[in-house]
């Protein structure tokens, strides 16, 4: 397992953090990993400047589109 160069396998991953438990989260950046466990990882290290009450990523495929930004939404004419 690399654990600092890009590989063949990496994949792309979203990270989203809550400053305060009040507070939804937010989408705070991408990372490149090869699997979730380093995902994780490098989250923790490139996104510690902020005292974060909860951190977490997603791979970017995960995700299912509902909406593009030539369409519109529904029930607008």
């Amino acid at each position: 397992m690399s654990l600092g160069r890009s590989t063949d396998q990496d994949q792309m991953f979203e990270v989203f953090g809550r400053e305060q438990v009040e507070r939804n989260l937010s989408h705070v950046g991408s990372i490149v990993a090869p699997n979730q466990e380093l995902a994780v990882a490098r989250a923790r290290m490139l996104y510690s400047e902020r005292p974060w009450v909860e951190l977490c990523v997603a791979p970017a495929n995960a995700f299912v589109g509902c909406l593009k930004p030539d369409q519109r939404g529904i029930g607008v004419a």
